[in-house]
């Protein structure tokens, strides 16, 4: 009898375990370059510590009992690697609405879901010496004005649309902050998940030399986006790891960020 009762939890274990396998390790692609608070270091390597935005990936994986094999790439080789299914998962805007081979969470309408996203926050530092005010609307600034941008930044468009001469020639986001300071540019600007994430960074590297204006040059959201074959094949976990960022994930995700910008 107790043979009978056995058999039956035996099978239950092995199918959790064969469940819990099956995600596998998903591959996650993020920048080849230092982006404090998000993603630390050069690089193909992870760094170490990794930053906020590597931590909290590892937590979105888990989430489904999955694990993470990260790859840093070049930002506009991205979305061509997820598209290609070398990577299942990278970070898009709203701009990767639609292109093919790239799928993100919808919700009952059929568009992008914010609330299974971050917030995304894309906002103008300057020179505190030029005199302007942390009011100043950072678009009618930019006009004529040398801006410095991550390369392959997609919100660049608007930035020249605006009138901004772009330079993209700093790697980092802590070159780009020098740059402004040594007067090669005159504003950089940067997205970020919450409009302070670098406050503390630059009030301590550049001693109120440099500001951040008020003003956003845009508010959107941030989505971790899945290829569309690892979509196919793993709609179950992928979808139950959106869900999970749309509960308790960006709770987490802001309390990482918090382990980061305040110590």
């Amino acid at each position: 009898m107790k043979l009978k009762l056995l058999i039956p939890s035996i099978f239950l274990l092995l199918s959790a375990g064969q469940a819990a396998a099956s995600c596998g390790a998903i591959r996650f692609a993020y920048p080849d370059q230092h982006r404090p608070p998000y993603w630390l270091g050069n690089g193909e390597a992870v760094g170490t510590p990794p930053g906020a935005s590597v931590e909290w990936v590892r937590e979105f994986a888990a989430s489904a009992r999955c694990t993470v094999e990260f790859v840093r790439l070049p930002v506009p080789r991205l979305r061509s690697t997820l598209v290609s299914g070398a990577a299942d998962f990278t970070t898009v805007d709203m701009t990767a609405d639609g292109q093919p081979g790239i799928v993100l969470p919808r919700d009952a309408s059929g568009k992008p879901d914010p609330k299974r996203a971050t917030t995304l926050n894309v906002v103008a530092f300057v020179r505190a010496k030029d005199g302007y005010m942390r009011s100043t609307d950072p678009l009618q600034m930019m006009r004529g004005q040398r801006v410095g941008v991550m390369y392959g930044s997609t919100y660049a468009a608007m930035l020249q649309q605006a009138g901004a001469v772009l330079d993209q020639g700093a790697p980092t986001v802590p070159n780009n902050l020098e740059k402004l300071h040594l007067g090669r540019t005159d504003a950089f600007v940067v997205s970020l998940v919450s409009e302070t994430d670098l406050d503390k960074f630059v009030a301590t590297r550049f001693k109120g030399d440099i500001i951040r204006l008020d003003k956003p040059i845009l508010k959107s959201h941030l989505w971790l986006a899945a290829s569309q074959q690892y979509y196919d094949s793993h709609r179950s976990e992928v979808e139950s790891m959106w869900n999970w960022l749309g509960g308790d994930g960006n709770k987490r995700y802001n309390l990482l960020l918090r382990k980061y910008t305040e110590n």
